[in-house]
């Protein structure tokens, strides 16, 4: 790979950085738009399952509660309780209840036939009163009865139309339907002959709502289809008498039709959403695409399944101004928990103001970013050609400290960054410099403490007295455990076992003199002293033995050590030759730290008389039988250490 330069990769760097922060922001700003325009969408969405159940209280509300009360009739459930014969009087009574507000069949039929159209046969109907009898009140009053269940058609239309700001609809005529106990139709007086198309088509449909009759304890909502693009609203009302079913009344008015506005062009004009209503597989509408329909009526039944709830990745394609636009898809349902057939409120979202809006956002980011990144291009160039010659002089420098030049200095031209960069090579040239002279001297030195005391002058370079206790440390059987081992093994096994021993040893105020084969030799108040060093050591010896039981548990090597403690004075100092010395310990008690360390049983701490007697009652021993040891007249009075007290332990940091 080639090698690039300063200058080059400063370019690069900028290059990168600025192109990194305009991506990022480009995608973080998306990412926030995107999010606004979901909220948008759930909120309208939320507004539109929320508008559904009001809009249909403001239709239909006080004309369900009107076929209630007229449910609730005594003469209505007389006629449905007595014989078959009799039950088409039923029709009478309701309109007898109803104040005479529904036409005969006949007049339906001769009304509607005479407005219709040669291509719509359900156009408007002006109401027409009832006739009334030569001499009844009404006929001298010179008017028809009133009719409460059309006001309340009236009342309902005029109230949606209010709501969404615009002219009422020209009501149809309702329909009147019974079905009998057995979920039969009770066909009125006149028979087929006499009603209109769509009236037939009417008694034809609630024929389908027999076998739900039985199941009928409350009112339910339900819609029917009656061909020609019409979907008529159903109130089905049960007829009970002390919780037994007698029938059902059906209460028909007009909801969608082809040929009138209906309330999904009012929603229409009013928010950018195009409505429509899915009932038996077919879709009503006449504000979403004909070119999207096919494609809503195949994917509508599986989601509906699916997703009783709409999800908010139900999108579809319209292709507009020959580019496809998605749009988010939502449901409700109209008569949600009936036992009718439910209908669903279909709408369409369109998601191309969110498209256009993340477009332009995109196209000024990226021209922003061209602009940026063009400025910053020149910055780099400018800041290269300054910081060039600074770094190959820094580089030029960096390479004779590498050969061994600790003299090098590097020019200070300017008071910032770069001066200060220069400045501080300077210092660290110079501090280099003198820590080579010391490196002889740290190269002599065993422990990091006596290294320091050395550099810091605080050790003479001869020998003192000084009071410490020494102690050995010696595996058990190392011979005889390692005579099979390859070198490497021997190796690993007792870097592993110092490592954990040095560091407990340098925990308690210790300092590792030597390592003699498989044995540690540590002192404990020389070079310095910490106070109380002789029970630094026994502490430490007893949690070498614990540290030791310990690495057994996990490690390969399965280890018994024995340790010998003396304290007295000692001659401590640097030893060896005028080229290598060493910082240690001779006299007597070494002799006899290293004696104890030799008869100490596997996993045994012995310590000699004085450090007994110095420690006291703070540990517990048992006394050995005198001991002959080599290089020693006398017999020697030992002890097995057995236990420390816990208190004042010591700071496991050098003080």
């Amino acid at each position: 790979m080639p090698r690039l330069s300063f200058r080059f990769k400063l370019l690069l760097a900028m290059m990168l950085v600025v192109g990194g922060v305009s991506g990022m922001t480009l995608y973080l700003t998306q990412k926030r738009v995107q999010a606004a325009y979901e909220k948008l969408f759930k909120d309208k969405l939320d507004a539109q399952i929320t508008y559904v159940p009001r809009e249909q209280e403001l239709r239909i509300g006080n004309i369900k509660k009107e076929c209630e009360r007229l449910a609730k009739s005594v003469r209505i459930r007389a006629c449905l309780d007595g014989d078959a014969e009799k039950l088409p009087e039923v029709y009478q009574e309701a309109r007898a209840e109803l104040n005479i507000i529904l036409r005969t069949e006949e007049e339906l039929g001769s009304a509607e036939n005479a407005t219709a159209t040669p291509t719509q046969s359900t156009a408007p109907v002006p109401e027409a009163p009832p006739p009334t009898a030569k001499g009844s009140p009404e006929a001298e009053k010179g008017k028809g009865p009133e009719r409460p269940l059309m006001k309340l058609v009236d009342q309902g239309r005029k109230k949606l139309a209010d709501k969404m700001g615009t002219a009422p609809t020209a009501p149809r005529q309702p329909y009147l339907g019974f079905l009998d106990a057995e979920g039969k139709v009770i066909e009125p007086p006149g028979g087929v002959r006499t009603r209109t198309p769509n009236r037939v088509k009417f008694f034809e449909r609630i024929a389908k709502f027999g076998p739900v009759v039985k199941k009928l304890e409350a009112q339910h909502v339900g819609y029917l289809e009656l061909g020609s693009g019409r979907l008529t609203e159903v109130i089905v009302t049960p007829v009970l008498d002390e919780g037994r079913i007698l029938g059902a009344m059906i209460y028909g008015i007009q909801f969608f039709d082809l040929a009138s506005p209906s309330t999904e062009e009012m929603i229409n004009d009013v928010s950018d959403i195009e409505s429509g209503t899915w009932l038996d597989g077919k879709l009503h509408t006449r504000t979403i695409p004909a070119e999207v329909r096919p494609e809503l009526a195949q994917r509508l039944p599986g989601e509906i399944r699916q997703f009783p709830v709409p999800r908010d990745t139900f999108i579809v394609n319209i292709r507009k101004d020959g580019k496809e636009v998605p749009h988010r898809v939502f449901y409700t349902a109209l008569n949600e928990g009936s036992l009718l057939p439910v209908a669903y409120r279909v709408g369409l979202y369109s998601w191309e103001s969110a498209l256009l809006a993340q477009a332009e956002l995109r196209s000024d980011i990226l021209g922003f970013s061209g602009i940026a990144i063009l400025g910053a291009l020149a910055l780099s160039l400018l800041l290269s050609h300054g910081l060039s010659v600074p770094i190959r002089e820094l580089v030029g420098a960096t390479e004779q400290i590498g050969a061994g030049d600790f003299n090098v200095q590097l020019p200070v031209r300017s008071e910032d960054d770069l001066g200060l960069l220069a400045k501080s090579f300077n210092e660290m040239a110079a501090d280099l410099a003198l820590k080579e002279k010391y490196h002889s001297i740290l190269h002599t030195i065993a422990d990091k403490d006596v290294a320091q005391q050395l550099i810091e002058g605080k050790i003479a370079l001869g020998g003192e007295l000084r009071e410490a206790t020494v102690m050995f440390c010696d595996i058990r059987g190392f011979t005889a455990l390692t005579q099979n081992m390859n070198p490497a093994e021997v190796i690993a096994l007792l870097n592993e076992h110092m490592t954990v021993l040095t560091k407990i040893v340098t925990e308690h105020h210790g300092v590792v003199d030597k390592f003699i084969g498989d044995s540690i030799m540590a002192l404990f108040g020389a070079p310095k002293s910490y106070g109380d060093d002789a029970l630094n050591a026994v502490r430490c010896a007893e949690r070498m033995m614990a540290a030791r039981a310990k690495l057994n548990e996990t490690s390969r090597y399965h280890l018994q050590m024995g340790i010998g403690l003396a304290t007295g004075r000692v001659l401590a100092g640097n030893m060896g030759s005028a080229d290598r010395s060493n910082y240690t310990v001779l006299g007597e008690r070494v002799n006899l730290a290293a004696r104890l360390c030799s008869v100490a049983a596997r996993g045994e701490i012995v310590i000699g008389p004085t450090t007994r007697e110095q420690l006291g009652d703070r540990i517990t021993v048992e006394e050995m039988d005198p001991l002959q040891l080599k290089g020693f007249s006398d017999s020697v009075t030992a002890y097995k250490l057995l236990a420390v007290r816990a208190e004042n332990q010591p700071s496991t940091q050098h003080a």
